[in-house]
Parts: structure tokens; sequence; C-alpha cells
């Protein structure tokens, strides 16, 4: 070989190695990722900082249990069925690292009807329906086990939750007015209290991975769970008289977007 090709052999290879980066680079940046968002486990996905959670399931609110026995005022009103409570919660993920650390806020939606007693006392129904509705409130701290989900793609989440709830209760008449009891009492108020939650969620992801990372890359949903939660929830006054009793212990299945 001579000189002179030898430089010329020099200078295509130059010229392949100043070419091959740019077409990564190209290919790359097609993708719309970037480096920051790979993952332990090798997987593109965007910055994930929020979860939605959105759930539904049976609740009867105890509130025969401030009488001790002795009343039950709610059962024979408006029986003793467990009817559908709407759950909604908002997180916040502070930390991911072994897991993710998430503060969360709920509300929820609880409304019983039933067809009030005659005006006489005979305790017969009348074609007045009363309409009973709680809207609890909650803020939890949260822990979600899902560093196989980032790691190894397991589907497979347990998580818990603690937290404080206050939940505003009303009763209203047959003209949908805040009931009154004839003595300057009226039928709304707040009640303090708590919860404890476990429950396990299923990431859809491996269902279509591929749809998975476009809904990622496209809209920045990370995942998408199936979510199962029971949930013990004390809302009796947190030590107070006088309060409505609204807890109850149930169980509810919905979806959490986290993005």
């Amino acid at each position: 070989m001579t000189m002179k090709s030898a430089l010329l052999a020099l200078t295509a290879l130059a010229g392949l190695g100043a070419a091959a980066p740019a077409a990564h680079a190209q290919t790359f940046a097609a993708d719309n990722f970037r480096t920051a968002d790979l993952t332990e486990g090798g997987r593109f996905k965007t910055t994930q900082r929020f979860a939605f959670e959105l759930r539904f399931g049976p609740y009867l609110p105890d509130v025969d249990s401030e009488f001790n026995g002795t009343r039950y005022p709610y059962r024979d009103y408006y029986g003793s069925d467990n009817h559908l409570l709407t759950a909604t919660e908002f997180d916040y993920e502070i930390l991911h690292r072994f897991g993710t650390v998430a503060v969360g806020a709920g509300l929820s939606y609880y409304s019983v009807s039933a067809n009030s007693p005659v005006a006489n006392g005979s305790g017969q129904p009348s074609g007045d329906q009363s309409t009973f509705k709680i809207f609890p409130l909650s803020v939890s701290a949260i822990y979600r086990f899902d560093y196989f989900l980032e790691t190894r793609g397991f589907p497979l989440v347990p998580f818990g939750k603690v937290g404080l709830d206050w939940a505003y209760w009303q009763i209203t008449d047959g003209n949908d007015e805040i009931a009154t009891d004839g003595r300057g009492g009226r039928g709304r108020g707040g009640t303090p209290g708590w919860h404890a939650a476990a429950g396990l969620s299923l990431a859809l992801d491996f269902f279509d991975p591929d749809a998975a990372r476009d809904f990622d890359s496209d809209l920045g949903v990370n995942h998408t769970s199936l979510v199962f939660q029971f949930t013990h929830a004390d809302i009796s006054g947190l030590g107070m008289s006088n309060r409505m009793h609204l807890g109850d212990t149930n169980w509810s299945l919905g979806l959490m977007f986290q993005f």
C-alpha cells in the first residue's frame, strides 16, 4: 500500500466515524426521548411525578355505631344495604427510590335516598323523598413498591396508605332543602377522622408494550394500572362528641394513571 493509498483509506475511515454518531443522534432524536428518561431497567419513559385514581366500591356508613346498639336510625330509615362510593385521588410523587413515596388528596361521593315517614309519626313512608349525601375529603401518605415494575417490568405493585379525613354530610327533605328537626337543628355538618388502606395494582403495560410506550411518549402517561384497594376509615370525630359517624371498612376497584 502506497502512502497515497494509506491517506485515502484513513480519510475514508475518518469520514465513516464522523458519520456514524450523526446518524445515531438523528435516530435517537426521532424517538423524542432524553437520556435522563432512561430507567434502570433500560426502558425509556418520560418523567413521572403524578398519579390519578378513579375507584368505585360499596359503602355503608356506620352512623348507627354512635348509639351502641340502643338505636338504629340509619338502618331504620335508609336500610342496611351498601351503596356506591365514587372515589378520586390525585397524588404527587416526591421520591422514586426502591419504590415510590407520594402524598395524595382525595375526594369521594356517596348518596342514598329513602321515602320520609309521615308527619303524624306512624312510621309509614310518605311520598316525600329524603337524601343523605357524604363528601369525604382525605390527605394520605402513600408508598408503592414498584421497584420491580420499573427495573424488570413485573406488573404487580403492592401499596399502602395512611392519612386523615374530613367528611361533609347533609340530609335534604322532599323539597331538596336541608332538613331541620323543628328545634333549630339543621341536617348538615362535618366529621373528622383517619384511614388506613392497602392494595394491589396491576400495570396494564405488558398487554401491549408498544402501545404503552407510545402512550408514554405522546401523552406522558407512564403507567396505566388496574387498582384494588381495601380501606378502613374511622370517621367518627377523632374523640370529639356529637359527631355523625361516617366511616366504613370497604373495598374499591378502579384505574390509576401515572404521569
